[in-house]
């Protein structure tokens, strides 16, 4: 019954990677967005990026309908030749490029006898429509003296645009409360915003979790999801902690999240990696890093790199990576004691990684599928993932373990982009 609602839902909002059926886009080294069939990997279009953009891979953002964003991350706080510089973004709107003016300020006053300096970055963000951009700026006020932090109060804003950065609309203004800086390093005891968009461009909702940085490890305070509604946004607090966001259903109702291992001070395995599927009031483990492969003795760590919801929702896959190497020794966890069977074990599960998992969605998740040595990139369709092997894309089919081989050759997956 909850699968069959859950169709249904997926039916009335529209999905669009079913509607229209998934892009895809290669970056290559020449600096070229280079647009392939899914269906047969022919050339459809090529559109030429600036050159910063194939070292920064990470920082091109890719819609559905062909639009694309290029925006170097900036961070707070802001430095030095980051305050003192013009900030532009790149964009193709589909027909044409054009550079955007991007908001980054750092102001500072006298407050008494603290100084009281504030900052804000603007992150732009593609819509899903391609109608407009959204804006998401962090900001932070911070009372200082002789260089020493002593409060802040971080708040985010949101407001959208035409795509030439023009007629802005306010969308979101939220303030945290005046924290005290405990260590004299605001980072460390309060708390800032920490965004997740989707993939295809922002189109009904996005995620935002409260984080304290801290000294050796983050801590998470509170997270929401900001859904627009008739044309207002508001946010929705979420029952559960969002710690590291790795995709959402269509309308945010689905999140698949990672627990990464609270390791720090150079250990890799401290704590159990986990990935979690969050909906209707649920939470469903899809991966869970001890229960697998038995290696708490180990300073191994086994993780999911990413993961995909299918278009269907019914289905997620999981590319597992590992901070273990096949030629390295492996060294005894901080608490851990010498046992040659899980030291095998562990050797044995390394010869697979990376390795791409498939699980059901519901309420026992099982293994629908394993492919050793091959990276996840998306889903084609609700029986298709495109896979990179041996750095060449494939197709392959979840229910029959087939492939549809390309000639398609890229550096790594973050050059791929599947929409």
């Amino acid at each position: 019954m909850r699968i069959l609602w859950r169709m249904i839902a997926i039916a009335l909002l529209g999905s669009s990677a079913l509607a229209q059926g998934a892009r895809l886009w290669v970056l290559r080294a020449s600096g070229e967005m280079v647009e392939y069939d899914p269906a047969t990997f022919a050339v459809k279009k090529t559109v030429k990026l600036p050159p910063e953009a194939v070292k920064s891979p990470a920082a091109m953002s890719v819609n559905r309908v062909g639009q694309m964003l290029f925006a170097p991350a900036i961070s707070l706080p802001i430095s030095d030749s980051d305050a003192a510089n013009p900030h532009k973004v790149w964009i193709w709107n589909g027909q044409v490029a054009a550079s955007v003016d991007q908001i980054v300020k750092q102001e500072s006053e006298e407050h008494g006898s603290n100084q009281a300096v504030t900052e804000s970055v603007a992150v732009p963000y593609l819509s899903a429509d391609g109608n407009h951009l959204f804006w998401i700026a962090t900001e932070a006020r911070r009372l200082e003296r002789e260089g020493v932090e002593l409060s802040a109060t971080n708040g985010l804003q949101v407001w959208q645009t035409d795509l030439e950065g023009k007629g802005r609309e306010e969308l979101v203004s939220t303030k945290l409360p005046e924290c005290r800086c405990k260590t004299g390093s605001c980072e460390e005891t309060c708390p800032s915003f920490v965004i997740w968009s989707p993939e295809t461009g922002i189109q009904t909702f996005f995620l935002a979790t409260e984080l304290i940085t801290g000294q050796t490890t983050p801590t998470y305070k509170a997270s929401a999801r900001y859904q627009q509604d008739g044309g207002k946004w508001s946010p929705g607090a979420l029952p559960d902690l969002l710690q590291k966001v790795l995709d959402a259903s269509v309308n945010g109702s689905a999140i698949v999240e990672a627990i990464p291992d609270t390791s720090c001070c150079g250990w890799s395995n401290e704590s159990n990696d986990q990935t979690l599927v969050v909906s209707e009031g649920k939470t469903r483990t899809v991966f869970d890093e001890q229960a697998t492969y038995k290696n708490s003795d180990y300073d191994v760590s086994f993780y999911t790199a990413n993961a995909k919801l299918s278009p269907d929702g019914l289905r997620v896959a999981m590319t597992i990576s590992s901070t273990g190497q096949i030629n390295k020794p492996i060294q005894l966890a901080q608490q851990g004691e010498a046992n040659p069977q899980e030291s095998q074990r562990i050797r044995k599960a390394l010869l697979d990684l990376p390795a791409i998992e498939v699980k059901t969605d519901d309420d026992n998740p099982h293994r629908l599928a394993f492919v050793p040595h091959a990276v996840l990139i998306g889903w084609i369709s609700d029986k298709e993932l495109l896979i990179l092997e041996n750095h060449l894309l494939s197709a392959y089919n979840v229910n029959t373990g087939t492939r549809r081989k390309s000639a398609v050759r890229v550096e790594d997956a973050g050059h791929v982009f599947l929409r």
